[in-house]
Parts: C-alpha cells; structure tokens; sequence
C-alpha cells in the first residue's frame, strides 16, 4: 500500500505511471474508510491492510494487483485547476478505458458495468466482489465483476487501485465477508498484463 502511495507522491515528469504486484499469500485490503470490527467476519484469521483509496474489501492472494497514477493536468487538460479535484468521475473514467483495453488484450472480456444491464447485482456488503456499481468492470457475457477499483483523488494526482482475480481463492470468501459470494475464476494470460497495460497507456495519453 505504501509503494503505490509513493507512485501517487513521487510523480513528477510523468504523466502517468503504474506498478503491477502479486499477494505472498492471503491478504485483505480494506477501504479507507471500512471498520474491520464491522467489515470482517468475526472468525477471519487472514491479515489485513489499509487502503489509502475508498471503496471495499477486497480478498487477495490470486489476482493480479494494479497501482495507477497520473498527473491531472496530463488526464483532466481542459479543466481548470480548481474543478479537476471534484471530477471524480471524469479521471476514473479516463483511467479505467486502459485498463479495459489491457484486460481484453489479455483475454479476460471486460466492459464498463453502465454499459450493461447487470448494474446493482448483490446487496449491501462489505465485499468489493459481490456488488457490480455502474463503475465496476464486468464480463459482458455473465455480468460477473472482473475488476475491482478504489480511487484516491489529489488536488494535483489520482491513484487507482485495481484487483483483478486470475484464480481460485486461497481461501474461503465466506471466512473473510459475512457476506462473501465465490466467483468463478477467470482464465486469462497474467503475462500479458504489464506490456498491455503500458501500451492501452501509451495509446491513451498521445
């Protein structure tokens, strides 16, 4: 969490920057503003760690991991200074066509859950997995979420911080969630992620 923290800080010249990283293990990543006493099942054993983003929990362990980073000025260009901050929407849009690109590239079909009709699936939980937002990132086909997003946004920078499950669950969901859902794993080609994400990138901020 501190490294993809020190991209959002440590951006300079770029205009965009990101990390892709694996879990040794079972890990749990809670939202910045979720209450593990409230969020985890009173039985989970498996550790957690803070998010610097929103959002919510995520199990991790067997997905691939993305930090992402740019410069507002770079992403937001025809806003001004004081709106870019509040357009929330707008940076997470601009940043989450890339990584669509890039899953698709890789062999995971993916779109933008508003596209679809599977907007509103699941209840309310604490699980990133087992809710689909309009923000969320789907298989076109099942409605199943692919992607999970938590953003940060800075005056001057936004960071994105994506899971996206590429396995079985090393454990139990249902051991970390009261209200976990266990989702079929995706089959998709891993060591395509970093060189598809960088040239979905490139391709973006020309």
């Amino acid at each position: 969490m501190r490294s993809d923290l020190a991209l959002l800080e440590d951006l300079r010249d770029c205009a965009v920057s990101a990390r892709v990283y694996f879990w040794d293990g079972p890990w749990v990543s809670l939202g910045r503003y979720q209450v593990p006493e409230r969020d985890l099942s009173p039985d989970c054993a498996v550790p957690w760690v803070r998010r610097p983003t929103g959002g919510k929990g995520v199990l991790h362990g067997h997905d691939a991991t993305i930090g992402l980073v740019a410069r507002l000025d770079a992403l937001l260009p025809d806003l001004p200074f004081a709106r870019r901050e509040r357009a929330v929407k707008r940076a997470y849009r601009a940043l989450a066509a890339p990584l669509v690109r890039a899953l698709n590239a890789c062999g995971l079909p993916a779109v933008l859950a508003e596209t679809t009709d599977f907007v509103g699936r699941g209840g309310r939980t604490a699980d990133c997995f087992n809710h689909v937002s309009p923000n969320d990132m789907v298989d076109p086909r099942t409605g199943l979420k692919v992607c999970g997003c938590a953003l940060l946004m800075r005056p001057t920078a936004v960071l994105v911080q994506a899971s996206i499950p590429c396995g079985e669950p090393l454990v139990d969901p249902g051991t970390v969630f009261p209200s976990a859902r266990r989702q079929p794993s995706a089959n998709w080609n891993t060591g395509l992620l970093v060189e598809s994400l960088w040239q979905a990138l490139v391709e973006g901020t020309r």
